[in-house]
């Protein structure tokens, strides 16, 4: 029983940890991949707050809107937050460092967020300007380092502006750094992509790769924390016969994890087999109960040294049992033949054993037993030789542990 247990450990382990990665032509293994959402309307706004550095540090629960919380003070505060893309959209935009708020890349002061919602979709897109499909897959490499690669096909409906660019951010949804300072939608990484036709009717087949480096830079380990992330695609420039700078396509999804994909069907198996396992682990257990309350307990001691005599003892237990046979193993020999007995349950029976001579080796006897219910056991037991015994000592008993019939003799 000590042995089948773990092993059923083992095999539910196995049968309940979620589908092995499977390994890409490229050589990495894919972890875990989600099919890219659907592009968010026209109507949702990327509103992008940059924090103060003293809090607080407010975050919007809006379905017109999804927010991307920017930190920019790390060297005034030597938190482990990154600040250098902060840093970074500031410096593209051409905003100043005491902006605080941008809704689809316009900057607003001291405005609502309903106002800022307005002027985030008098720069939102008139009409669907792209398509783009494929996955969000999070790999491992041969030196288990994780990345993100998002393989596309991606195709323009108009003629987009040279300028056009996307941006991928990854945010934390709830982030605490080490002064215990916590916030939403924390921008982690922010990777701008330009590897793309912005003609008209070209189709673009890529894959954008947000790297091990990249990630582990920006405190982001997907590996140890698979959960808790979301990834963002946000296209920017002008389409062709305008000027102004729009939010061309928005993307907004949480970055899939090994359990992403499950559906009940793929639990339905595992279950079915947890089930079948806790009923063989069930049924071992009730069995190794019902053998220890069923089997009987043997003592034994020496009654006399001079002849040798043994008296031994059997405490049955809630089954009754019979003792078939007791024999002794060389150089040890019994006098006389041995009688089966019948022993009724929670009983006590006594008979002694005389042996034909003493020697210096260990007494070793087997018991052959048949309990009810519990069929057929061979039960040892080893007594100390009574030569190294002090006068008028009982002698020292090691009783094995009962073995199946036909089991081998295992000393304790």
């Amino acid at each position: 029983m000590r042995r089948k247990i773990p092993v059923l450990a083992v095999l539910l382990c196995i049968l309940l940890f979620p589908q092995a990665a499977t390994e890409t032509a490229d050589g990495y293994d894919l972890v875990a991949s989600t099919p890219l959402p659907e592009q968010r309307s026209a109507d949702t706004v990327l509103y992008e707050h940059f924090l103060p550095l003293e809090g607080p540090y407010e975050t919007e629960s809006n379905e017109d809107l999804i927010q991307l919380s920017w930190w920019k003070w790390s060297d005034e505060t030597n938190s482990d937050w990154p600040d250098d893309d902060a840093k970074a959209r500031l410096g593209e935009l051409g905003l100043s460092d005491d902006t605080t708020m941008i809704f689809n890349e316009q900057k607003v002061e001291n405005v609502t967020i309903a106002d800022g919602l307005a002027t985030g979709l008098e720069s939102a897109r008139q009409q669907t300007v792209l398509t783009l499909e494929g996955s969000i897959d999070i790999l491992s490499d041969e030196l288990g380092q994780w990345s993100i690669r998002i393989p596309v096909q991606m195709m323009p409906l108009v003629n987009m502006s040279d300028n056009t660019v996307l941006y991928i951010f990854i945010t934390e949804d709830t982030a605490t750094d080490q002064h215990g300072r916590t916030t939403k939608h924390l921008v982690r990484d922010m990777k701008p992509e330009l590897g793309f036709s912005n003609k008209q009717g070209n189709m673009t087949d890529t894959e954008w790769l947000v790297t091990a480096d990249h990630l582990m830079a920006a405190g982001v380990d997907l590996e140890q924390n698979p959960y808790g992330w979301h990834i963002t695609l946000a296209f920017f420039g002008e389409v062709e016969g305008e000027s102004t700078n729009r939010l061309l396509a928005l993307y907004h999804s949480p970055l899939p994890n090994r359990w992403h994909a499950s559906t009940p069907g793929n639990f339905a198996l595992p279950l079915f087999l947890l089930i079948f396992a806790s009923a063989i682990a069930a049924g071992a257990v009730s069995n190794a109960m019902k053998r220890e309350k069923g089997m009987p307990r043997l003592s034994a001691e020496w009654k006399t040294i001079q002849p040798p005599v043994a008296r031994f003892t059997f405490n049955a237990g809630n089954l009754p049992l019979q003792l078939k046979s007791c024999v002794a193993e060389l150089p040890w020999g019994m006098k006389g033949g041995f009688k089966i007995k019948q022993i009724p349950a929670d009983s006590e029976y006594e008979f002694v054993v005389r042996f034909k001579e003493i020697h210096s080796a260990d007494c070793q006897v087997s018991f052959g037993l048949e309990v009810d219910e519990l069929g057929t056991w061979t039960q040892y037991l080893r007594l100390t030789s009574p030569l190294f015994l002090s006068e008028g000592g009982e002698g020292s008993v090691e009783i094995d542990e009962p073995g199946a019939a036909g089991g081998e003799h295992h000393d304790a």
